[in-house]
């Protein structure tokens, strides 16, 4: 147990959002702090992308969920924090209501990270970290309540980093052809084009065909991660989505062909001749089709709204509605979610 002393001077530290407890004379003997926010922080940055890109939302939820279950069991057993079904025990209720405790209102998960797969092994890992934290151990469980606070408002902050993303603003003229509102989505996007093509795919291919189980992976998650064929497999088809293509990815479709897949290539219209003279120059231009995403995507909208401007308001608010599902069960960047206009 920690002697009177040490309750006093713990009982007077707190975090802030930076990687160094605030209120605490650094120069004093106090490991506890330290040492268990060094410990989450390494947690935390092991699960952000080869990019540097946030850890997916999940892994907020992990923690969260892992902190709570500590305030009543320590060294924490796995039973104390996942369900017999193999998930965690959190939902987006449980995780809403540790974020309505450090005043932050809004919607974060509707999940709270229980049906993602990859979130069990997230807590693990911590569970595994906090076990072994001694300084832990010693402390008294108001002490280690205190911690706890501390460490989940830490994790909060980076719920509001993550909510506080500025979404992509967007107008809808629906007197153009849908091919060129798609443009229009894609010139929005600005430097964020190449994941907001990916999804918006991944949404249309979904829209179009509901009973089937369509690919959702992160912008960052290459093919040869997860040894994909493509981006998305429907059938017996691969596709690719690139708005810069480039020689590797034909040399791909030629492999896919090789392995009994047909293969589709989307790209900007602005650069399908570009892409067209690499299938050439491979000798696969009468194998692979080559396409631009704007007319994939926009035609298919068309048709689903029957060709009717009412409609297709309803199929680009359906399209807009799914890919930001999508997106935010894979996606840890905000700022790759759509505001949908208010014309929709």
């Amino acid at each position: 147990m920690a002697t009177c002393a040490q309750e006093m001077q713990l009982s007077n530290m707190s975090f802030n959002s930076s990687s160094e407890p605030i209120g605490v004379d650094m120069t004093t003997n106090q490991p506890v702090y330290d040492e268990v926010f060094g410990m989450l922080n390494q947690w935390f940055d092991s699960h952000r992308s080869s990019h540097g890109t946030e850890p997916n939302t999940y892994v907020i939820c992990a923690g969260l969920a892992v902190l709570e279950r500590m305030r009543n069991a320590y060294p924490l057993k796995r039973t104390d924090y996942v369900t017999p079904g193999n998930q965690v025990r959190t939902s987006g209720t449980f995780i809403q209501s540790i974020l309505l405790r450090y005043g932050e209102e809004r919607q974060f998960t509707r999940e709270g990270g229980r049906t993602t797969r990859a979130t069990v092994p997230a807590a693990d890992r911590l569970v595994a970290g906090l076990n072994h934290v001694e300084s832990l151990a010693a402390l008294s469980d108001k002490l280690r309540g205190q911690v706890i606070d501390d460490l989940q408002g830490w994790l909060v902050e980076r719920v509001r980093d993550y909510l506080d993303r500025q979404a992509i603003e967007l107008e809808v003229n629906l007197s153009k052809p849908s091919p060129q509102i798609v443009a229009d989505i894609l010139a929005a996007a600005e430097y964020k084009a190449g994941a907001v093509a990916q999804h918006l795919v991944g949404a249309k291919l979904s829209v179009r065909f509901p009973d089937l189980e369509i690919d959702n992976f992160s912008y960052t998650t290459a093919d040869q991660q997860l040894g994909r064929p493509g981006d998305f497999v429907v059938g017996d088809t691969a596709f690719h989505v690139t708005v810069s293509p480039m020689p590797p990815v034909l040399r791909k479709c030629e492999e896919n062909l090789r392995n009994g897949y047909r293969s589709l290539l989307l790209v900007p219209d602005s650069r399908l001749q570009a892409a067209r003279q690499m299938a050439d120059a491979i000798n696969v231009q009468d194998r692979v089709g080559v396409v631009a995403i704007e007319s994939f995507v926009g035609h298919n909208i068309e048709e689903l709204g029957e060709f009717g401007q009412r409609n297709l308001a309803d199929s680009f608010r359906r399209l807009l509605a799914k890919y930001n599902e999508r997106v935010a069960i894979v996606e840890a960047d905000r700022s790759l979610l759509i505001n949908t206009p208010t014309n929709l």
